[in-house]
């Protein structure tokens, strides 16, 4: 059911009616059901899989959760069985909509992604929505309008239940359908990373980039989501999960496949190696334990993170001249801070143990942001 709680039906603006549904599955029903009464006050419908026994799918349930649309509605959420949703969070979710009326909104991206670089770059810059660029979006929590939810879920039903997942189908047909995809900044709910019915376990634990700050009000006083949408930059730097080296996006074509390394980037740019790496030395000098940390993670993969963060901060100094002139108090804030200290243990999640990374949470983003005032600070060489 859809609960229509505009203020002003009458007005020329009208906000958004919502309706939701949860996908799950038969042995998450009790977590569905917890999850389900924290939309409230939307009754949201349970999109258990009709065959539990059959191949690992996300897409049986999510053709019924994406059918699943009020007819008074404007637009429809659909959640998964594995978030922790904040308080308020139906209430933000409308407000989110009623600022992007016509995109696929999703409240959640992980950490270690490319769309995660992207909202720390939202973080410092002051922007509120980023651009997905990842190769799927983000179903965790997304939210579509009402039509496009229906037709989604007609095209889920033409797609085989093996193979692909309903995140990679939905960018796909979002695509193709033009329907631009937006996630918040910070994401308003949480990834609950337990073990996963469709074989992600390599993967590593999939945390929020960003997570809503903690505040005292509901999630839609805390995070306003008034800010713009990030433009995306021209070379996008982040260290990939995959095989933990410094990579750049070039997204100039669009396509968001185009993949450099790192350093050959700042070296075609004018940054010499040799100071480079002397000011990865001092920078992890510079950390409290850091002889420690370089035991514990090593060098291999601190100076690809501080590679990364030297290639932010130079994409900061050229693309947002403003931000990075202001740089030491936007490191400050709470909301930077967060997007900063997802960043180690995100991108290096599958290579060392969870909770090392998240011992040494601080310690690794320290080193970022050392690496992003270098990088946005000092002209190449």
């Amino acid at each position: 059911m859809a609960v229509d709680d505009r203020k002003s039906p009458g007005s020329a603006a009208e906000e958004p009616v919502l309706s939701a549904a949860v996908m799950t599955h038969p042995r998450r029903l009790p977590q569905a059901r917890a999850v389900a009464a924290g939309l409230a006050p939307l009754d949201a419908a349970l999109a258990v899989d009709p065959e539990p026994d059959g191949p690992p799918s996300t897409v049986r349930s999510a053709r019924l959760a994406y059918a699943a649309v009020s007819p008074a509605a404007t637009h429809h959420l659909v959640v998964q069985d594995d978030v922790r949703l904040p308080a308020g969070f139906a209430t933000a979710a409308r407000q989110s909509l009623a600022r992007q009326p016509r995109a696929a909104v999703s409240y959640f991206v992980e950490w270690g992604s490319r769309t995660a670089s992207l909202v720390r770059f939202a973080a410092l810059t002051g922007a509120s929505w980023v651009p997905m660029v990842n190769p799927y979006v983000p179903t965790q929590a997304l939210a579509l309008p009402a039509e496009t939810a229906r037709e989604f879920a007609a095209f889920l039903s033409t797609q085989p239940e093996t193979g692909r997942a309903d995140d990679e189908l939905a960018l796909d047909f979002l695509r193709r359908a033009g329907v631009p995809c937006l996630v918040t900044v910070p994401n308003l709910v949480e990834h609950d990373d337990r073990s996963s019915l469709i074989g992600n376990h390599d993967h590593g634990v999939r945390l929020s980039a960003c997570l809503l700050p903690d505040g005292p009000g509901p999630a839609g006083e805390t995070a306003p989501l008034t800010g713009p949408v990030l433009d995306v930059p021209a070379m996008l730097p982040f260290l990939a999960w995959t095989d933990g080296t410094a990579t750049t996006i070039d997204t100039t074509d669009g396509s968001y496949s185009t993949r450099l390394p790192t350093g050959r980037v700042l070296a075609a740019e004018g940054w010499d190696e040799t100071g480079l790496t002397g000011a990865y030395r001092a920078a992890v000098d510079g950390i409290p334990a850091g002889d420690t940390v370089r035991a514990e993670i090593g060098d291999r993969h601190l100076y690809a993170l501080w590679q990364t963060s030297v290639a932010m901060g130079a994409v900061l100094r050229s693309t947002w001249p403003g931000t990075a002139a202001r740089l030491a108090a936007r490191l400050e804030t709470p909301l930077v801070e967060r997007a900063l200290r997802t960043m180690g243990p995100g991108a290096l999640r599958t290579f060392h143990d969870f909770d090392l990374l998240t011992g040494r949470e601080e310690e690794l983003a320290a080193l970022v942001r050392t690496g992003l005032r270098h990088g946005a600070a000092r002209p190449p060489g």
